[in-house]
C-alpha cells in the first residue's frame, strides 16, 4: 500500500481492517505513530510513507509502517535506509536498514553501529525511553554518526575533532574510537594467540623428539650395560685359564717340557675348544627355541623342558671348561 497524501495515508493506513490491518492495537499508540510520521516527513519528504509486512527472527510476521529513502549527510554522500515503525513504538525503538547502493558494495568490516546485514543501532537506540526518544530525533541522531563514520567509505577511526558537539554525538564519537581500539586490540590477540599456537606446537614437536633420542639413548645404555657384563664374564674366564695354564706356558716357552707334557697340554686345549663350541651351540638351540616359542610353533611346556635340558647341558660344560 503506498503513500499519495502522507496524513490521509496514514489515518487510513490506522483505520484499515481485514487484510489490510496494521499490528498497532492501541488508540493511544496510533494516536502517537500518527504525530511522530507526520513530523518525521515534515522534515524528510524525499522519504516514501508505505506499509508491508515485516518478519522478525523468531518467525511472527506483522503489518508496519515502512519509510523508504536517502539520508544526506554533511561530510558524504547519500545513504539509502529503510525504516520500520516497531508494532510496540513508540514503548520500543524503530527498525533500520542501510542499503547498500548495489551488490558489489557491502557494509564495511567492523563498522561500530552497522552490521553485514545492514541493521543499524546506536546509542540513542540502546538507551531509547519515550518519552522523549522519538523516531524524527533518532534519525537526525543517526545523521550525525553516520556522517562520522560512513557504513561504505572508509573513514578515519577517530572522527575529526570540533569544538561544538551536543552530548549524546559527543558520546557516540567517544564510543566509535572506543569500538575501533577494541576492534585493533581484538585483531592485535588474535596474531598473538596464532603465534602462541604455532610456538605450542612447535615445542611439542621438540617435546616429542627429545622423547625420541632420550627413549633410543636408554636402549643404548642397556646394550653397553650388557655389552660390559659379557665382557666381564669373559675377561673373568680368560683370567681363569691363564691362572691354570700361565704355568704352562712357561714351561713350553723355556724349552723343558717333555713330549708327554707337550701332548698333554695340546689334549687339554683341544677339550678346552671343544667345550667352547658345545657351550656356543647349545646357547645357538637355546634362542633358536626362544624364537620359535614367540611365533608360536614351540608350545610352553615343550620349550621350558629343552630349556631344562640344555641348561643343565651348559652348565656342566662351562664348569669343565672354567677349571681345565
Amino acid at each position: 500500500m503506498a503513500s499519495s497524501s502522507p496524513l490521509k495515508f496514514i489515518e487510513k493506513a490506522l483505520l484499515a481492517t481485514g487484510p489490510f490491518a496494521l499490528s498497532y492495537t492501541d488508540p493511544d499508540q496510533k494516536w502517537v505513530i500518527r504525530k511522530h510520521l507526520t513530523s518525521f516527513l515534515q522534515d524528510f519528504p524525499n522519504f516514501d510513507l508505505s506499509t508491508d509486512t515485516f518478519n522478525h527472527n523468531n518467525g511472527t510476521t506483522v503489518q508496519l509502517f515502512r519509510l523508504d529513502g536517502s539520508l544526506r549527510t554533511p561530510q558524504s554522500t547519500a545513504i539509502k535506509l529503510t525504516i520500520w515503525v516497531h508494532e510496540n513504538y513508540p514503548l520500543t525503538p524503530p527498525l533500520v536498514f542501510v542499503i547498500p547502493p548495489d551488490s558489489t558494495v557491502p557494509v564495511r568490516t567492523n563498522h561500530p553501529f552497522v552490521n553485514s546485514s545492514g541493521f543499524t543501532t546506536s546509542n540513542y537506540i540502546e538507551t531509547w525511553e519515550y518519552p522523549p526518544c522519538s523516531l524524527l530525533n533518532f534519525v537526525r541522531n543517526l545523521r550525525r554518526v553516520l556522517a562520522n563514520d560512513h557504513p561504505f567509505v572508509q573513514t578515519d577511526s577517530v572522527p575529526t575533532k570540533t569544538w561544538s558537539v551536543s552530548r549524546p554525538e559527543a558520546l557516540h564519537r567517544l564510543v566509535t574510537s572506543l569500538h575501533y581500539d577494541v576492534v585493533a586490540i581484538m585483531a592485535s590477540s588474535e596474531e598473538e594467540i596464532e603465534s602462541l599456537w604455532r610456538l605450542q606446537t612447535e615445542v611439542k614437536q621438540r617435546s616429542e623428539s627429545v622423547r625420541t633420542i632420550i627413549s633410543y639413548l636408554e636402549t643404548e645404555r642397556e646394550t653397553l650395560k650388557e655389552n660390559v657384563l659379557k665382557l666381564r664374564d669373559d675377561t673373568d674366564v680368560l683370567d681363569i685359564w691363564m691362572e691354570r695354564n700361565y704355568p704352562k706356558l712357561m714351561k713350553v716357552t723355556s724349552s723343558d717340557v717333555g713330549v708327554e707334557e707337550m701332548i698333554e697340554m695340546e689334549e687339554e686345549k683341544k677339550l678346552l675348544v671343544e667345550s667352547l663350541a658345545a657351550d656356543k651351540a647349545i646357547e645357538d638351540v637355546l634362542c633358536t627355541l626362544e624364537e620359535a616359542c614367540k611365533r608360536g610353533e614351540l608350545e610352553i611346556g615343550s620349550y621350558l623342558k629343552h630349556v631344562r635340558v640344555l641348561a643343565r647341558e651348559q652348565f656342566f660344560s662351562r664348569h669343565h671348561h672354567l677349571y681345565m
